[in-house]
């Protein structure tokens, strides 16, 4: 009896082990790149996004002005700061070559645009209503989700990006927002989880 179970058992595992193969095996490698080619001007849009969000990180340190936290979230707070003050500036030069990019303009839907302020908005209040390890909490969730936004976009760009400085530019910054994104998760799991 014990030994038809075991049979039945193993019969059922290598079914499931098949129809994963099969699965995996027939899935997609991953996204495909668009075959529409990006114009300057969806391309400048991109770039402001990521010009956006690195000139609001470059001050998130500002923030701890008025908290009184540990040594360890100042110090990566203030490496993210420095790290999105300094891509920020170079974008800035970057987007002077040829052709030159408009660093202020996202042409966002007027809904998209409003529900990011909400956000920017209400998560600077939660941030300023609590202390200790709920207010350290929040900040290092919400560096996590920027950097790994900027990291990805900036990915985005350089997929589509012509020129190569810009290009280089790009795969350096997702390597530099990837490797902030995962100190901050790391700290997280190190601080956070039980």
């Amino acid at each position: 009896m014990k030994i038809k179970s075991l049979h039945a058992i193993a019969s059922i595992v290598f079914s499931l082990f098949v129809v994963v193969v099969c699965l995996v095996g027939c899935a997609s490698p991953g996204r495909e790149a668009s075959e529409t080619p990006v114009n300057v001007s969806q391309l400048s849009e991109g770039y402001a996004l990521l010009y956006d969000l690195l000139s609001k990180e470059k001050h998130v340190n500002l923030l701890l002005l008025v908290k009184k936290e540990t040594p360890q979230l100042k110090a990566v707070i203030k490496k993210i700061a420095e790290g999105s003050g300094e891509i920020a500036n170079e974008l800035e030069t970057l987007s002077k070559a040829n052709p030159p990019l408009n660093l202020k303009v996202t042409n966002l839907p007027r809904v998209e645009q409003d529900a990011r302020a909400i956000i920017d908005s209400e998560t600077g209040k939660a941030l300023l209503k609590v202390k200790g390890v709920p207010f350290e909490f929040k900040l290092l969730h919400s560096q996590v989700q920027g950097m790994s936004y900027g990291a990805y976009l900036a990915k985005a760009l350089a997929e589509v990006e012509t020129n190569a400085t810009r290009k280089a530019f790009l795969q350096k910054t997702e390597k530099k927002l990837f490797a902030l994104h995962d100190e901050v998760y790391q700290m997280i799991l190190n601080r956070y989880a039980r």
